[in-house]
């Protein structure tokens, strides 16, 4: 093997659970290769989309783990491969479900009649012509389907993946376990929680029969769920099996009601082309009329087939609703960890702090600004003490995320806020639960900009009384970053008054300080919204 880019070498937990993770993934989808091209049984062709798809839905989970251009072209390399077996395999699916579709009917025309499985099915001719043209098209797609095959055997993107994940693994095996119970459990949490999100956005889309495109995006989203809760599962006991099933048969009711809307678009267009076309001497390739009679036939059936078929899905989707079983989900990425994924021990604050410091230091073009933050955010916690009662944990929490909150700079200011929370969220030099971590890489990610925690995957991780503090010391931390708005630390002291109405802070510098009052004011409105007080700053 010739080519390979120079490693990045697995330093990280998240890069060990990758590089076991997807091996298997890429052994299935490989097996698979010469069943496809022999074309003697459509199983290899859907196995190996299958295993395409897997090994596409995961690779992204771990591109940090691998160079930029290496990455680049392995997913490039799966995707052609991956569209040419899709496009196949639906004309598999297609060609047997017309066979099972004919079988099943004239069966029942036969009973009707008490006759034999033989009697005229009004639907044949529609059957026949749709069969002749899929096989068509079958074949033809086979030949770019193995043209897809030798291109990529010719690659080498298969032994590179392979080559590649075995240094890894050989690099890798001085990873300390405890490294994994620290940056692998919230970005699973992350990643399954965001994949729920996009599924569930199209919830309000469920009950409204003719939403074809929301539902079959919501299918697609339903899938990228499924399959990254098959990556991250061996994180969770059980692996989550019950959330994963009930996800799985989402998607294959939502398959079946995609299935409709494919027959009765192809053969709606089909029978729109034919009413708007002359008959000709050459007509032998186009349906005749009797087909013509018979297409509509079928295009009622799959008609009458998508009505029944979402009847069932809204009350299968509201009965999952009903057993909460989404909650049930969020409640196990926090608390149904395996042991491995769970800290030894708790670390004393001070300890947790040095880490914070030491990972604020690797960004040293912002540290005297995290100092500065993190000084003026304890003065006005410590002035706000009466009001918000909050635990002097929750002070070394507000502490962590001053100190942090600004390291998503290294890649520019352009949403640099959520940056640093996912960089947080993964770190795993960081001695922090998942709950903690969550918690400081909302606050530290809130700093700026307009507020939408409330909306972020992880917030609903965490419990009403966890919720209430992150908007707390969210708005705590972004008036203290205002006051050093253009971080030359002029802000020595802050001193807080709380009144019925308002509360008054008087700003202590030896300089006009007067832009960074004006920041702090403008930053201010989740301070208002939490505190239930104005807030006035001299």
């Amino acid at each position: 093997m010739t080519g390979i880019p120079e490693l990045v070498l697995p330093k990280t937990g998240l890069c060990w659970f990758g590089i076991r993770s997807l091996p298997p993934l890429l052994e299935a989808f490989e097996k698979e290769i010469e069943g496809v091209k022999a074309s003697e049984d459509i199983e290899y062709i859907h196995r190996m989309r299958v295993a395409s798809r897997r090994l596409r839905a995961a690779l992204p989970l771990f591109r940090r783990c691998f160079p930029q251009k290496q990455y680049a072209r392995w997913m490039h390399e799966i995707a052609g491969i991956t569209q040419a077996l899709g496009m196949a395999r639906d004309m598999d699916v297609q060609i047997a479900f017309l066979l099972r579709f004919r079988k099943k009917r004239s069966a029942s025309v036969g009973v009707r009649n008490h006759a034999g499985p033989g009697t005229a099915n009004p639907m044949e001719p529609a059957i026949a012509y749709l069969l002749k043209e899929l096989r068509r098209k079958r074949r033809e797609l086979q030949v770019r389907v193995l043209s897809a095959i030798e291109a990529l055997q010719k690659s080498g993107v298969i032994g590179e993946m392979r080559a590649t994940w075995i240094s890894q693994i050989a690099a890798g095996r001085r990873t300390l376990v405890q490294s994994l119970a620290y940056g692998v459990p919230t970005v699973a949490a992350y990643r399954i929680v965001s994949r729920l999100e996009a599924m569930r956005s199209y919830e309000p889309w469920v009950t409204h029969p003719d939403a074809v495109a929301e539902h079959h995006a919501m299918r697609i989203a339903a899938k990228k769920l499924r399959y990254t809760m098959e990556v991250y599962g061996p994180v969770f006991r059980l692996g989550l099996k019950k959330p994963h099933a009930r996800v799985k048969r989402v998607q294959e009711i939502l398959g079946d009601l995609h299935d409709c809307d494919v027959w009765i678009d192809h053969v709606t267009r089909l029978l729109l082309r034919e009413r708007s076309r002359m008959r000709s001497e050459k007509k032998e390739k186009r349906p005749d009329t009797a087909t013509l009679a018979s297409l509509r036939i079928f295009l009622h059936n799959r008609e009458r087939e998508r009505i029944l078929v979402h009847r069932y899905f809204v009350r299968y989707w509201q009965t999952l609703t009903r057993v909460k079983i989404w909650n049930d989900l969020r409640q196990t990425l926090t608390n149904g960890r395996r042991k491995r994924f769970i800290p030894a021990r708790e670390f004393r604050e001070p300890e947790v702090r040095m880490a914070c410091e030491s990972f604020a230091a690797a960004y040293p073009d912002w540290l005297a600004h995290h100092r500065t933050v993190t000084r003026l955010a304890l003065m006005l916690f410590d002035s706000l003490q009466s009001l918000h009662r909050m635990s002097r944990h929750d002070r070394a929490l507000l502490e962590n995320a001053a100190l942090l909150h600004d390291i998503g700079c290294v890649g520019g200011q352009k949403r640099h806020n959520a940056r640093t929370a996912c960089m947080i969220f993964a770190e795993e030099s960081l001695p922090l639960d998942i709950s903690d971590r969550i918690l400081v890489g909302l606050v530290a990610g809130a700093h700026r900009g307009q507020v939408h925690t409330g909306s972020h995957p992880l917030f609903a991780l965490l419990g009403p009384e966890h919720q209430k503090r992150v908007l707390q010391l969210a708005a705590i931390l972004r008036v203290a970053d205002g006051l050093d708005f253009l971080h030359t630390g002029s802000v020595q002291e802050i001193h807080c008054i709380i009144g019925t109405g308002e509360i008054t802070c008087d700003v202590i510098s030896a300089v006009d300080v007067m832009p960074e009052k004006e920041r702090a004011r403008s930053k201010s409105g989740l301070f208002v919204s939490m505190f239930e007080r104005e807030l006035v700053i001299r």
